[in-house]
Parts: structure tokens; sequence; C-alpha cells
């Protein structure tokens, strides 16, 4: 067992709170949220899994979403997409749609009023920047790969949209 002096727990106590602090931006808005005019990467691989899996954006500002397809197999048996759909959007029956249409990049026609953004597919290496304006619209937004197979193994996210 480590025992502290009074001093070290004092010191360890300390950098544990300014961990904490710096942690959370240090002004109370979380470290994590995407400032207007910024950006987040996005990789997918061949294990089907974005990373992350989240991220937070404010309403009404303009971000860059960057996405990589990081895996090595080829496009044609692992592509990837990115697809930003709006709240309420079921990512199954979205992606279960989007099979049918391989020609338009895995996005289904009667889904496509559904779509806040999107990439076409990706193959091994290869990346594609969206940048758009997040709606005023405040709550969750999920995001998908809709390549078959690709969203009920898991390749499923959220944007967060705050006020």
């Amino acid at each position: 067992m480590i025992r502290l002096t009074s001093s070290a727990t004092l010191l360890a106590l300390g950098l544990a709170g300014l961990l904490a602090f710096a942690a959370c931006g240090g002004n109370g808005e979380t470290a994590d949220i995407v400032p207007d005019g910024g950006s987040i990467v996005i990789t997918g691989d061949d294990m089907m899994r974005f990373d992350p899996t989240e991220f937070t954006v404010q309403a009404g500002t303009t971000v860059s979403v960057v996405f990589r397809n990081i895996g090595v197999m080829p496009k044609e048996a692992m592509g990837h997409n990115l697809a930003i759909l709006l709240p309420g959007t079921d990512a199954n029956s979205f992606s279960a749609a989007a099979t049918r249409h391989p020609a338009n990049e895995y996005i289904a026609p009667e889904y496509e009023d559904r779509v806040l953004a999107t990439t076409k597919i990706l193959g091994p290496g290869e990346e594609e920047t969206l940048t758009f304006t997040v709606p005023a619209e405040t709550g969750d937004y999920p995001f998908v790969c809709s390549f078959p197979m690709h969203t009920p193994a898991g390749m499923v996210g959220v944007m967060r949209v705050v006020p």
C-alpha cells in the first residue's frame, strides 16, 4: 500500500483538479464541441467501426467533417461512406433501403430528404470533407455507413446538436 504525505496528497488532488478543469475546457463548456468554422476527423476501418462515434456541434455554426477510410480491404468489399441523417430517421431502415442503390452511393432516393450530408463510398486511404451549416434544430443526428451490412454491424454514430 502506498501512503501519501499530506503535501503529496494536496499536490495529487491539485493536479487531478487541474486536469479535470482542462478536460472541461476550463470555462464550463465541453471540450468536444466542434467550434464554429472548426473540423473533426472521423475514420472508418475494416472492422466496420467509426472513430469517434459521437461529436457535438452548436446549432447554426459551420463545421467540416473529414471522413477517412483507414482500412486496407478493397472498396468493392469494404467501402465506407458517412451519411449524417436527420433526427428521428431509423438508421437500420435507411441502410436496408440503401443496399438496393449502389449506383447512388448507397443512398436510397426515397430517403434523400432525410440526409443532412453524405460522402461518396470511399476505398482504402481515401478521404472526403463535408462542410455544412449545422441545423437550428437541436437533438441527436445519427450517422451511418450505408454500405451493405455495415449499419447493422455497428458502423453508426451520433452528431449531437446543442444550442
